[in-house]
């Protein structure tokens, strides 16, 4: 299907919207923007996220669903010691954050030590909870609802035909530092109810698909499966709520870059940045471009 898209949404390079958007703060959301269309770059990666998308990929390439395609489907997977220890490797050769002090590198050691158990739970779970379906891989689908003007775009971890499975890494905890200045770290068990932000992901899902909607938590003690026969919010009066609270900020976006005339410094000056926030998680370099955005002149 081809969509149209508005002139001043190029200009802004926005050629759909998604549930991550939906969910962001709308002053990261417009940095976030800003950043992909005019420096070609997003926001730097740290060791946490990147090893929850390794469990993936160990998951997929056990499953034949890696590098998925609609049109082939499944394909014969390889030995799960052999994807974890290639997803091990993949791991090791990331480059973790260096303005903070060592913490992300730090991190990265101990969460590479996870890995293999996370994934063995993450298999078991997904085979339970499409107990012999034939199961679609990660590839990118569209919906569109009138009230926006550009294609909202999916990236489902794992479908059925009738139903949907996205995998949520927890790692590890870092504990207080001991008196002999040693650190240790805790393994969480698994979440059995999802966050605001996790809720309106699925609503979005379950709105773009008509598929029922499931969360697979997953850490290295075990996994829980959270779907509308145990948890609440994933009913669908609970989805059609959080899929309103996220039009409502897909708006928001769309309104302000209307009413910016094609000019990222108005579309930044409409906006109250959160620096404090943007220097935690994000770090110096972007930190610099966004004081630069929001200088006022």
């Amino acid at each position: 299907m081809e969509y149209t898209i508005p002139d001043y949404s190029q200009e802004f390079g926005r050629y759909h919207v998604s549930a991550s958007g939906g969910t962001q703060p709308v002053d990261e959301h417009v940095l976030k923007m800003y950043l992909r269309k005019e420096h070609q770059m997003n926001f730097p990666m740290s060791s946490r996220p990147r090893a929850g998308q390794i469990v993936q990929d160990i998951c997929d390439r056990y499953l034949g669903l890696d590098d998925y395609s609609p049109i082939m489907g499944q394909k014969d997977g390889i030995d799960l010691d052999e994807s974890i220890r290639k997803g091990c490797l993949e791991y090791a050769a990331f480059t973790p954050l260096d303005w903070d002090g060592g913490n992300d590198a730090e991190a990265k050691e101990e969460f590479i030590e996870h890995l293999g158990d996370m994934a063995r739970f993450a298999v078991e779970g997904i085979k339970e909870f499409f107990d012999g379906e034939e199961i679609e891989g990660e590839y990118q689908r569209y919906f569109q609802d009138p009230r926006i003007d550009v294609p909202i775009t999916m990236f489902l971890d794992y479908a059925s035909e009738t139903k949907e499975l996205d995998l949520k890494c927890s790692l590890p905890r870092r504990n207080p530092p001991k008196k002999d200045g040693t650190r240790s770290w805790s393994v969480p068990k698994p979440s059995e109810k999802p966050n605001e932000n996790q809720v309106m992901q699925q609503a979005v899902y379950w709105k773009g698909t008509g598929l029922k909607p499931g969360l697979l938590f997953v850490t290295a003690k075990g996994y829980h499966i959270a779907t509308a026969e145990n948890c609440e919010a994933l009913t669908e009066p609970a989805l059609e709520l959080a899929y309103e609270n996220v039009v409502r900020r897909w708006l928001t976006v769309q309104n302000l870059m209307k009413a910016s005339g094609g000019s990222w410094k108005r579309l930044f000056s409409m906006v109250a940045p959160d620096m404090s926030q943007i220097a935690t998680r994000h770090g110096p370099d972007v930190l610099y471009m966004a004081k630069e955005m929001w200088r006022v002149e």
